[in-house]
């Protein structure tokens, strides 16, 4: 009883020092804050599987993690420098490079999109320390670039057509944080529930002596029996009711 007492603590322990991280923890540093139990390896194992359920990436050292980075960096690295190789400039008159591209001239619509991906790099790093990285936003401005080149024939001006561009970049990147942002809330909610349903499965059945069933769990929340299923199914095999 007092080991589970302790390894309850210390995997509070290893979360708290996962979430410090920003949700990762080397394989070394469970190990570490683990040491005074007796644990075999595939008690190990259990831990880093219940960790990625809880969204938690465990990794052989933080090395491993340098590197990850460091390749995404390498590679917008790289992509900036051919950027910079191209340095395409727009006509003087700018209008009548758009009307070219209107007309179909594949030239003139190159040399547009060219002249507006290193201001989609600069517009990407506007938004550094959102959920998406520098590369995925950069996709997604070329893909509102190429969107608002569709639909450049309803206007008139120079401007006008810029204004519509920068706009469609934009939107595009906003909306690809914000899509983002709440597939992450969604699954963050999920593992709320999931874990509030597991915390009240092992609370009641501490109470009551037994494996409690899903009837009395839905009464012990008061939550509708639905809910309760419900629950059970996105936590896998997370919770073990009696049946």
């Amino acid at each position: 009883m007092e080991h589970k007492i302790i390894f309850r603590e210390m995997l509070s322990e290893i979360k708290t020092a996962a979430d410090a991280a920003g949700d990762v923890i080397t394989k070394g540093e469970i190990r570490e804050i683990l040491r005074d139990l007796p644990l075999e390896e595939e008690h190990f194992q259990l831990i880093y599987d219940y960790l990625a359920e809880q969204r938690i990436r465990v990794v052989d050292s933080r090395e491993e993690l340098q590197e990850e980075t460091a390749g995404p960096q390498r590679s917008l690295s790289m992509y900036l420098d051919e950027l910079e190789a191209l340095t395409p400039e727009m006509e003087q008159d700018e209008r009548r490079l758009l009307e070219r591209l209107l007309e179909g001239d594949a030239e003139a619509r190159v040399r547009v999109i060219e002249s507006y991906l290193p201001l989609i790099c600069e517009m990407a790093g506007e938004y550094e320390g959102t959920d998406l990285p520098a590369e995925d936003l950069i996709q997604e401005g070329n893909l509102g670039l190429l969107t608002a080149l569709e639909s450049l024939a309803q206007f008139e001006s120079a401007a006008a057509c810029r204004a519509h561009i920068l706009n469609h970049i934009s939107r595009a990147m906003e909306g690809a944080i914000g899509s983002s942002r709440e597939t992450r809330q969604m699954a963050d909610g999920i593992v709320s529930r999931v874990n509030h349903l597991h915390e009240a499965v092992q609370n009641l059945e501490r109470d009551l002596g037994h494996k409690v069933t899903a009837e009395e769990l839905s009464a012990y929340l008061e939550m509708p029996l639905s809910e309760i299923r419900d629950i059970l199914r996105m936590s896998g095999d997370q919770i073990e009711l009696d049946q």
